[in-house]
């Protein structure tokens, strides 16, 4: 009688306790998924990291190439290594980023 009454309590507490938690760690993984962008958990390919560390080097520091087509990246790591002159590099970066940084403006 008291033995068993003594588990119930015992067991429905550990119930809650559990439940509790989970809903806990639920509610923590939704929060961090919404205040995270989904860019920010892929990481660089091969490709995208060459272009990243070489940009600023051409005035382009504020690109985050995450958000450039394949196309891009391949055009712009081409003129990168084409042994061009770099203003000749700047500006045909530029001419390929054009549409992707007008549309940053007007984020």
């Amino acid at each position: 009688g008291r033995f068993q009454a003594q588990n119930r309590r015992l067991f429905r507490r550990e119930s809650c306790t559990v439940v509790s938690f989970t809903k806990f760690l639920a509610a923590t993984g939704l929060a961090v998924s919404l205040a995270s962008p989904s860019w920010a958990e892929r990481p660089l390919d091969s490709l995208e990291a060459s272009v990243a560390m070489e940009l600023p080097n051409y005035g382009f520091d504020d690109v985050d190439v995450r958000e450039l087509s394949t196309g891009q990246i391949a055009h712009i790591h081409h003129l990168l290594f084409s042994g061009k002159g770099s203003a000749e590099i700047r500006g045909q970066i530029g001419a390929v980023l054009g549409d992707s940084l007008i549309r940053s403006f007007f984020k």
